[in-house]
């Protein structure tokens, strides 16, 4: 079973049937609306937003079409969820690829190229420039990539210290990892007297699909990110460096985000309403994308502490993650605005419980 493959199974499991294939697209393309923002949060597939970008809708369906003929995904009316062979088979899956769930694609997707390409020169020129070889032709033709390398790159003296350090940071943290991850990041990369391989390149090396070789080299990129941003990053000092050189993704949509910064300044919901000339609808939306990212931001003006246990209860009884059958529960008084709130702020785990803010 290819990655792909795997990780559409492990959607079809978490989704349950809950959600249309179109949700399941959206999420993988990494399409930024709120809808699938929440949906990624609500089901635990926020790590998984973009892990397939270029991927087509016909491509897409033949996938899932495949996986329906193999007997690991059952269709039932316009929904599909897991079937027991698919069970079998994923476990296998998540058992031999244990580090997908470093990926990250909800934060790091806008930072993923910028990231491969700094990486990509500054390991070339700091591999030649330590022989003293000035005359070779740059990893990418980036200029925005030059001039970071440039602005951070260590003057001669440093340079045979520093090439020393980052080796060990990068061997600290490719050990950890299966050797076709750590393989395919290391055949990519070009230094003296090697040029880096292509993902088709790498993947004949390594007797791997095109799409798989390519996927790891991203997972390890996410990886290195993680570690190199984290709680960790004093260990990681030279990629620590690389890696305050760029813009990490802002999880929110541009539109909510100018949303947030009214809330911050002070405004009330129907004053943004106004200043924005947006529906009522959109700015919800704009809340609930912040209730989910921003842990200051408080729902208490929108939701009651009763509202929010009548909720809670609700989703709690009826173990389902689909908003019309918890609203249809609850009555009238409880709006879907107040039920993705709560939802929202429940957390990746679903913590609906803990006490509301």
């Amino acid at each position: 079973m290819n990655t792909r493959e795997g990780l559409l199974l492990y959607c079809f499991k978490k989704f349950n049937g809950e959600r249309s294939l179109s949700g399941i697209l959206h999420l993988i393309n990494g399409k930024k609306t709120s809808q699938t923002l929440s949906d990624g949060h609500l089901f635990e597939l926020s790590f998984l937003f973009a892990v397939f970008p270029g991927l087509g809708r016909e491509e897409f369906e033949q996938t899932v079409n495949h996986l329906v003929e193999a007997h690991f995904v059952k269709k039932l009316k316009d929904r599909y969820i897991i079937s027991e062979e698919g069970e079998e088979q994923l476990t296998k899956f998540l058992k031999e690829r244990p580090y997908i769930f470093a990926f990250n694609g909800l934060r790091y997707r806008d930072a993923e190229i910028p990231f491969s390409r700094l990486l990509a020169e500054y390991i070339q020129a700091l591999s030649y420039s330590t022989r003293n070889v000035y005359d070779f032709l740059p990893a990418t033709r980036d200029p925005v990539t030059h001039f970071r390398v440039k602005r951070i790159f260590p003057k001669r003296q440093e340079r045979q210290a520093v090439a020393g350090r980052l080796y060990e940071e990068f061997f600290a943290l490719l050990s950890k990892l299966p050797e076709p991850y750590a393989e395919v990041f290391v055949l990519k990369l070009s230094r003296y007297g090697r040029t880096g391989l292509t993902n088709q390149q790498a993947a004949a090396v390594l007797g791997l699909q095109e799409e798989d070789a390519e996927f790891n080299f991203r997972f390890v990129l996410h990886y290195l990110l993680k570690y190199a941003e984290g709680r960790e990053a004093v260990t990681y000092p030279i990629l620590n460096r690389l890696v305050n050189c760029l813009e990490v993704n802002d999880p929110l949509t541009v539109s909510a985000q100018k949303t947030w910064r009214l809330l911050k300044s002070g405004k009330s919901m129907e004053q943004i309403i106004s200043i924005r000339r947006m529906k009522r609808s959109t700015i919800e939306d704009h809340l609930v994308e912040i209730s989910i990212h921003r842990p200051d931001f408080s729902i208490r003006p929108y939701v009651s502490e009763q509202e929010h246990a009548r909720i809670v209860t609700a989703f709690q009884q009826l173990q389902t993650k689909k908003l019309k059958r918890i609203k249809e529960s609850l009555g009238d008084d409880i709006s879907y605005f107040k039920i993705r709130l709560v939802l929202g702020r429940a957390g990746d785990r679903n913590e609906t419980g803990r006490s509301i803010k």
